[in-house]
């Protein structure tokens, strides 16, 4: 069902409702079901200012419309004569009403056919005696949604002038059709600004309170303020305590029409936004409010409240007993488990401000890292330092190896040093061997190189099942040390291999990713990509969201290796889903961006790859110069040379193979920049360094050992170079990527070799090719280039012919003989024969056989 809406005019007219569709539907089947005779109520729920008066006078317009006679108070007298219909605002009226209609000294006259009336959010609230007869339907209206807040803002200040103010409006009125309307009414003309509308909304919205509250008893407005700040957690009766009032009179309360609708469930009372609860407290004066909170922290110990209940209500008011800082750190660590991760650093910090409490401060800090951590990843980082800074002592709540982890995962240099610290003061040896792993695998991965481990002790043997003192972090230090030089393909993958089966579930993720990360180089795609999988969903399983996008990116890496840039695209798009592009580490960002842009690329949306370039904002600070910037700007390079643009592309590649080589890492596998440097080179009248190029890379390539990478290494050795040379390197990767998972490259070095025999005089031999390119995959630029080459000269070769020559021409390419060309055209065969010697000699063919491929026929 749509929500409610109404117009800045608020007249009530059908034409005149928002979102309303839906609920006027109804109207009419309700309406023509009492002019058929048919008993029938409506009863329209719904929050003060949802429009359910609007919605009431709707019906009524409809009911008229339809010839009945329409009462709208219940003191009215009902008419002498036809259907009638009651339409009113008063629940409780309309029920007094009824019953007086129905005592045994009223007038015959029979009820109403329709009755229409509203009522509050809860079910429970009271109906006339007979509402139950007949047909009832239920209207509940809501808040605008977006769009309906969009529709008014358009009404009021035009489509072109509302641009962001719609989110905001939004925000800043709840949807309240009511608040929202009279913001506008109150603004005419030029549109404001979203603060100053903010701010008009917050007026509006508490004298739309006021008025509220002026319509109601004391009592009621009395038990309404104690919902605010009951907020759901307490009973009915101790809402009540609360107030001050009995059971009875709260009951009364509760009931009165002004206010029913301000509250959600009544079993629990609480005001149903807390927008809306904010501006009620906001109502009372400094110390009633506060006196009201502390009321409710007492009522709340003496009822025996859950820790984190009692922290969600002193987070209202200061106080410094004891046992404060542990209920504030237990409401902080529910509202994240919940996904509010704003509260949570909210409540976490107000807790680190208390000295006395009875948990280590060390386990509050994990929670802000934590909840800082989807949403504030700098933040995050910070706190996760300070925990390996901070921590004495025993530490039964792990905090110091998950900081630990979490830290190495993004490295930095402030990271290594902050874990060469906290390995040193580690008081098991356990922690010690876990911390010291971590540093070694923070600093292998550093982003700056600043730093290398001389020596990397071997983790202990491979063997299946668990072995004493094998130590995982070392394990993929030394795996991606490997992958990065080049070399010893065998030791990485046996290395990455034993992570992966002994690292287990549950325990340290950044060796696991690490690992993952290697097994792809090492062309082990399934194991890499099981992996992976395991990573993603364990961590949604323990809330770590941010672990689950570098898990899905690694995802996202290895469809790429693998020629799969449409699945590549999915697993980028659930990666952005778990963690919003703009709240990703930076020290990650550039790695995101970059396989964003190769993506876009691979998939033939260029232009989407400019504006994630564009989008992607300033270059990287000196600390981000790491593998993720490398990465961007081989992205940047690719793109430039997919778009035509030779020389951006050597400046980008150039300036991403010096980085490369700062960190050590040589190995195409990781970062093919120096083949595709080769091809800018040539494109940029540079042979002799686009060949020096070529020799590096293959060395490389041939040092490392996957035969992928070596087939790669050939495939764009050979675009890069020319003549006989070219075709023995694209020949080469043919046949060592024949089998392997990266069809496209297998796809792409089809079509290379596709242009070799066009050059060489061989055609037909060159469509065949090229057909065979496209048969393994789909369209992309290399194969669009050599067919546009192919049929270039179709098109000229048929305009060199005479009409005459080319209907001979043609039949004789289907495989027609010269004497039945000569009956269909009804020519004689002589004829025939000298048309085919002059288009011989025009298109540059030694014979039939050779028609179809220089005319373009099937």
């Amino acid at each position: 069902m749509n929500t409610a809406a109404v117009t800045p005019c608020s007249t009530g007219s059908v034409s005149d409702l928002v979102e309303r569709s839906d609920e006027l539907a109804v109207w009419e089947r309700a309406v023509r079901r009492a002019v058929d005779g048919g008993t029938t109520t409506v009863v329209v729920r719904g929050r003060p200012g949802t429009g359910r008066s609007a919605l009431l006078s709707a019906g009524a317009e409809l009911a008229r419309r339809s010839g009945l006679h329409v009462v709208t108070e219940p003191s009215q007298a009902a008419p002498d004569t036809g259907p009638w219909a009651l339409f009113t605002d008063d629940a409780s009226a309309a029920a007094g009403a009824e019953a007086a209609w129905s005592s045994p000294g009223a007038s015959s006259r029979p009820g109403p056919v329709l009755r229409a009336l509203t009522g509050g959010c809860d079910v429970a609230l009271p109906l006339p005696l007979d509402a139950q007869r007949g047909r009832r339907y239920e209207l509940s209206l809501g808040p605008l949604t977006d769009d309906g807040v969009g529709a008014l803002l358009v009404r009021a200040y035009g489509r072109d002038a509302v641009g962001g103010l719609r989110t905001a409006a939004t925000a800043a009125t709840g949807g309240n059709p009511a608040v929202l309307c009279a913001a506008l009414r109150r603004w005419p003309g030029t549109p404001p600004d979203a603060a100053a509308f903010a701010a008009l909304a917050d007026q509006v919205g508490r004298h739309h309170l006021r008025t509220v509250l002026a319509r109601s008893s004391g009592q009621a407005s009395a038990f309404v303020t104690a919902s605010a700040v009951a907020a759901g957690h307490f009973s009915f009766r101790q809402v009540c305590e609360l107030a001050g009032l009995t059971l009875p009179e709260g009951e009364r309360a509760r009931t009165e029409p002004a206010v029913a609708g301000l509250l959600g469930p009544l079993v629990r009372p609480r005001v149903y936004d807390p927008l809306v609860a904010e501006r009620l407290l906001g109502l009372l004066d400094a110390g009633r409010r506060r006196a009201l909170h502390e009321r409710a922290v007492r009522l709340a110990r003496e009822e025996g409240f859950a820790p984190e209940v009692l922290g969600l209500l002193v987070s209202r008011i200061s106080l410094d007993e004891p046992w404060v800082a542990d209920a504030l750190h237990a409401a902080g660590a529910a509202a994240r488990r919940s996904g509010d991760h704003d509260a949570a650093v909210v409540l976490l910090d107000r807790a680190l401000g208390h000295a006395a409490a009875a948990r280590p401060r060390t386990e509050t800090l994990l929670e802000l890292a934590k909840a800082q951590w989807a949403r504030r990843p700098a933040a995050a980082e910070r706190a996760f330092r300070r925990i390996l800074l901070e921590a004495g002592g025993p530490d039964p709540s792990g905090a110091v190896p998950f900081a630990a982890d979490v830290l190495a995962m993004h490295g930095g240099d402030d990271t290594t040093a902050a874990l060469g610290a906290a390995a040193a003061r580690a008081r098991t040896g356990v922690e010690r061997r876990t911390l010291r792993g971590l540093h070694v695998l923070a600093v292998e991965a550093s982003p700056t190189g600043s730093a290398r481990v001389p020596d990397l002790p071997s983790p202990g043997p491979w063997e299946a099942g668990e072995a004493p003192g094998f130590d995982a972090p070392r394990a993929a230090a030394g795996a991606w040390r490997h992958c990065l030089a080049g070399r010893r393909i065998g030791e990485a993958r046996r290395l990455a291999g034993a992570v992966v089966i002994r690292a287990g579930r549950g325990g340290l993720l950044t060796p696991r990713l690490v690992a993952s990360r290697v097994l792809a180089a090492t062309e082990d795609v399934a194991p890499a990509r099981a992996e992976s999988l395991r990573i993603a969903a364990e961590a949604r399983r323990r809330g770590m969201p941010p672990v689950a996008g570098h898990a899905l990116l690694d995802l996202a890496e290895l469809a790429l290796r693998t020629g799969e840039p449409e699945r590549a695209g999915q697993w980028l798009a659930e990666a952005t889903g778990e963690v919003p592009r703009r709240d990703w580490h930076p020290r990650t960002l550039s790695r995101l961006t970059a396989v964003e842009v190769l993506v876009a690329v691979e998939t033939g949306r260029t232009d989407l790859a400019e504006s994630v370039l564009a989008r992607s904002g300033c270059p990287p600070g000196r600390d981000e110069h790491g593998l993720g910037s490398a990465q961007l700007l081989f992205a940047r390079g690719f793109l430039c040379l997919r778009t035509g643009r030779p020389s951006e592309a050597r400046a980008y590649l150039r300036e991403c193979g010096r980085m490369a080589r700062a960190l050590g890492c040589v190995n195409p596998a990781v970062l093919p920049w120096a083949s595709h440097l080769a091809v800018a080179e040539v494109a940029c009248a540079a042979p002799d360094t686009a060949a020096h190029l070529v020799a590096e890379s293959l060395t490389a390539a041939r040092s490392w050992g996957a035969p992928g990478t070596v087939g790669a290494v050939h495939l764009w050795a050979g675009l890069a170079l020319s003549g006989r040379a070219a075709l023995v390197h694209i020949r080469t990767a043919l046949r060592l990527l024949a089998d392997m998972p990266p069809r496209r490259l297998y796809a792409r070095a089809v079509a290379a070799l596709a242009s070799g025999p066009f050059d060489t005089g061989l055609p037909q031999e060159a469509r065949r090719l090229l057909d065979e390119a496209v048969g393994r995959d789909r369209a992309f630029p290399l194969t669009a280039e050599v067919a546009a080459r192919l049929a270039a000269p179709r098109h000229s070769n048929r305009s060199r012919l005479s009409p005459a020559q080319l209907r001979v021409a043609l039949l004789a390419a289907e495989g027609w003989s010269n004497t039945a060309i000569s009956r269909e055209l009804s020519v004689g065969v002589r004829t025939v024969e000298l048309h085919l010697t002059h288009t011989y000699r025009a298109l540059g063919v030694n014979g039939r056989s050779d028609l179809p491929v220089a005319l373009g026929h099937p």
